[in-house]
């Protein structure tokens, strides 16, 4: 299981790149092994090049967050805790989502037909240090009832059932992103 997880994840990332929704070492993936544990991407992983090698397994009960995991993983547990349900969680810098939160604005989930089956309503998030617990905290807390939400100044997060799940809602929110900015 962990190896199919994996492997979910490294092709997440693949598919974040080839959609321009990540460079270089931007963003962060992860998903849930089991009830008590996860594996999230590694500090400076390369998403669209992530090798198995590149996923760090953590466990959920603890306070202790390898140098070696993003330093986004607070986020990561923090959702894994606190929304049983959900098992995949994705990090990205959509380009469209970012210029919408510069001009003060969100996605208009209803500029797609499933944008509503999708990801539902889209949160706001304030900005905060990058790696932060207030960061964590905050976008934890906007997750509560939503399924994505956008963090100022700092790109997007998807939850999701499955990995597959949490990467199409970002994808789809980067698309109604896009066709906000065309209205």
């Amino acid at each position: 299981m962990v190896g199919e997880l994996r492997a979910q994840l490294v092709a997440a990332g693949a598919r974040l790149k080839a959609a321009g929704l990540v460079r270089d070492s931007e963003g962060n993936l992860s998903g849930r092994i089991d009830p008590r544990s996860c594996v999230v991407t590694a500090t400076g992983a390369v998403l669209g090049q992530l090798r198995f090698a590149e996923l760090v397994v953590l466990r959920l009960n603890s306070r202790e967050i390898p140098g070696r995991a993003t330093s986004e993983a607070g986020l990561h547990l923090d959702l894994y805790r606190r929304r049983t349900e959900v098992m995949a969680v994705v990090h990205a810098h959509p380009p469209a989502v970012l210029r919408l939160a510069r001009e003060g604005r969100l996605p208009d989930r209803r500029k797609l037909e499933e944008g509503e089956q999708l990801f539902g309503r889209v949160v706001e998030v304030a900005h905060f240090e990058e790696g932060s617990s207030a960061l964590a905290e905050a976008a934890v807390s906007a997750l509560d009832e939503a399924s994505a939400c956008v963090l100022l100044g700092h790109g997007a997060v998807t939850v999701g059932a499955s990995v597959e799940q949490a990467l199409r809602r970002l994808l789809y929110l980067e698309r109604a992103a896009a066709r906000t900015l065309e209205a």
